[in-house]
């Protein structure tokens, strides 16, 4: 009899024991989700995404999709884009509807479009399912996006055109000309400088540095001509040529540089143009 009554009150601590531990697991998991949603808008974005992942890690309940969103929105906050669209990817695996899921397609493409992997960013839109108009406008324009960042710009322009209706769509033939989209040219601006020096900066629009250059390679050539005639051609060519080398290849790689640079803002400008003609013809229809 006293063996029995020394296992029920054994039994009965553990049964405590254990009811007692789930409402102080219960009670710290709340607590620490209040702390992290406190540090959330205080805009305190590191502390709240250490919460929020401590809370993915102890969480019971199955409910992982606002955790997995929250991370994933804090992480791109933080420029943290791999993070985010990792997190991204979760949430999307434990949405319950497809228009959440197209929501977190959409989140890690854009996470995946900032850091420059367009092809992934294609795969995950790919899977996105077309529920509606806006759906598939969103769509399209991620597209278009994806393979602008591509420089695959027909297909591009094939996928913002149907961002449009007829009245733009000439617009963005406009915008899409081979002057906006492939000039100046690294290659050309890379040839001139290496023909003459200082060509290729006056071909991209930097004339002062194309007469800086100029001046320098023309002046190291006349310093290199009267060391030769006065003194010693082999001197000259020790002492003078490394120089001009050295000015001469510095010239046709800044000129490359300098083209790249121009046609990149140009294509920003480019894109940035295309955005405002979607908005625009977006509120007409609205």
């Amino acid at each position: 009899m006293k063996q029995m009554m020394k296992y029920i009150i054994l039994f009965s601590i553990i049964v405590s024991s254990l009811f007692f531990n789930k409402q102080l697991v219960a009670q710290n998991y709340q607590e620490t989700l209040n702390f992290a949603l406190n540090q959330y808008d205080q805009k305190n974005y590191s502390v709240a995404l250490k919460s929020f992942k401590r809370l993915i890690y102890f969480n019971t309940d199955g409910n992982l999709f606002p955790l997995y969103t929250a991370v994933a929105e804090i992480a791109f906050l933080q420029h943290d884009f791999e993070t985010s669209q990792y997190n991204y990817g979760l949430a999307y695996n434990v949405a319950k509807s497809d228009s959440l899921k197209n929501e977190m397609l959409f989140g890690k493409a854009y996470s995946q479009i900032l850091n420059k992997n367009y092809h992934y960013a294609i795969i995950d839109l790919l899977a996105v399912k077309e529920l509606d108009k806006n759906t598939k406008q969103k769509l399209n324009f991620y597209l278009g996006t994806c393979y602008f960042g591509l420089e695959q710009f027909d297909r591009s322009k094939k996928y913002f055109k149907l961002c449009l209706d007829t009245t733009e769509i000439k617009q963005l033939d406009l915008l899409f000309s081979k002057h906006n989209l492939l000039t100046p040219s690294p290659r050309k601006a890379r040839i001139l400088s290496m023909l003459m020096p200082g060509l290729g900066q006056f071909y991209v629009g930097k004339y002062r540095n194309g007469l800086n250059s100029f001046l320098l390679s023309v002046g190291l050539v006349a310093i290199g001509i009267r060391t030769a005639v006065n003194i010693d051609p082999l001197y000259a060519l020790i002492s003078v040529a490394p120089w001009f080398q050295r000015y001469y290849t510095g010239g046709y790689t800044n000129a490359e540089k300098i083209a790249i640079v121009k046609r990149q803002n140009k294509r920003s400008t480019l894109y940035n143009s295309v955005i405002d003609l979607i908005v625009k013809g977006n509120n007409k229809l609205n």
